[in-house]
């Protein structure tokens, strides 16, 4: 009892006690792009008030380096959390699924707190940063320029929902269609042999399709997380670009946020049909969005501002339609009181966890 208490005392106090890193920051850039995080110019304010007698040595060599680098960052970020999928006990079977909700559970306060507080806000960060000794001459054009910024980022965040929603409705009007010309099908074959023992083959045959289908929710989570993958790359490439040791504090704290992700996505894609093996290649494949964007920052080095602008809120509205509309509703279906209770404090974890890395971050 005493050590619950405990844990419970530092659950509610630990990010009083980290949000007193956050006051040594300098408030020089507090209406920057919303996509400055991510921008090459960021992370060399951040090496140059670090390490202000460095000076890059230039080179072939260099240029080789920094890619091999953030790939291999890249590739990091990717694989730890996929060998962490090997601990953790799921699958389909009826035994697992008290687990198996919690760890939805755990996932659904995930996407909503990546998306409410990682994705959004750092998209509704102000305006650019070149432009502070203006400020007072263009004070009614600057706001005007914060509150059409804000207005875009909430229209990318409704986008995002609406074309999550457009294409669940698109792929279920499709399944439906095949359904029906299938059940066609197999009824006039029916007809046509006229046999009990054809009927039960068919009947047989159509029970089997829907175990061996995988739930839209499963495909909506997997496009959200390789959107998401590939603004952590581009984070990873910009970072590097600035420096080796900015790049290295970027992957620890986008590890740190890929691992209760990876996680909850798994369990997500077990719910959705897809079966161990499959659930942790799927998630593998992810990664292919995250090795694309830090190739597409360190071509562009500086480009990718104009992407992420967009990239960062349209994520969130995926997240917030997957969490919502796919994730939340499988856990009302479950009305014993001391499951619920787990279910809740799993999703409060998950939020918690988000809470953590963005204090950090």
């Amino acid at each position: 009892l005493v050590l619950f208490c405990f844990l419970c005392l530092l659950f509610l106090n630990f990010p009083l006690l980290c949000s007193g890193q956050g006051h040594g920051h300098s408030h020089d850039h507090a209406e920057e792009h919303p996509s400055y995080k991510y921008s090459r110019e960021a992370n060399l304010l951040l090496k140059d008030k670090e390490e202000p007698q460095r000076k890059p040595v230039g080179g072939k060599i260099d240029r080789d380096s920094l890619w091999f680098n953030a790939l291999g960052s890249t590739l990091l970020i990717s694989i730890a959390p996929f060998l962490i999928l090997f601990l953790v006990p799921l699958d389909n079977s009826s035994e697992r699924e008290p687990l198996l909700k919690i760890l939805l559970s755990f996932a659904a306060g995930g996407l909503l707190g990546d998306a409410f507080l990682h994705l959004i806000p750092h998209a509704l960060v102000g305006h650019s940063h070149d432009n502070h000794g203006e400020l007072h001459a263009n004070a009614h054009s600057h706001e005007f320029h914060d509150h059409s910024q804000d207005m875009n980022v909430g229209l990318w965040v409704l986008s995002g929902i609406l074309i999550f929603l457009f294409v669940e409705k698109f792929v279920r009007l499709m399944k439906d269609e095949h359904g029906h010309s299938h059940s066609a099908k197999t009824h006039t074959e029916k007809n046509h042999h006229k046999t009990d023992s054809k009927n039960k083959s068919g009947q047989q045959k159509a029970g089997k399709d829907p175990a061996n289908d995988i739930k839209i929710a499963g495909y909506l989570n997997l496009a959200a997380d390789i959107t998401h993958n590939f603004t952590d790359g581009l984070a990873i490439g910009a970072s590097y670009l600035a420096g080796r040791n900015v790049g290295i504090v970027t992957t620890i704290t986008i590890l740190l946020h890929e691992v209760p992700h990876e996680i909850g996505d798994f369990a997500i894609l077990i719910k959705s049909g897809c079966s161990r093996k499959k659930a942790m290649y799927l998630q593998l494949l992810t990664a292919v969005g995250a090795l694309s964007g830090t190739v597409v920052s360190l071509l562009a080095e500086g480009y990718d501002e104009m992407a992420t602008a967009w990239i960062l809120p349209l994520t969130a509205g995926g997240f917030i339609y997957i969490a919502t509309v796919s994730v939340l509703p499988e856990l009302l279906s479950d009305t014993k009181l001391w499951q619920s209770i787990k279910e809740i404090l799993a999703l409060l974890l998950g939020v918690y966890m988000m809470v953590l890395i963005a204090t950090f971050e």
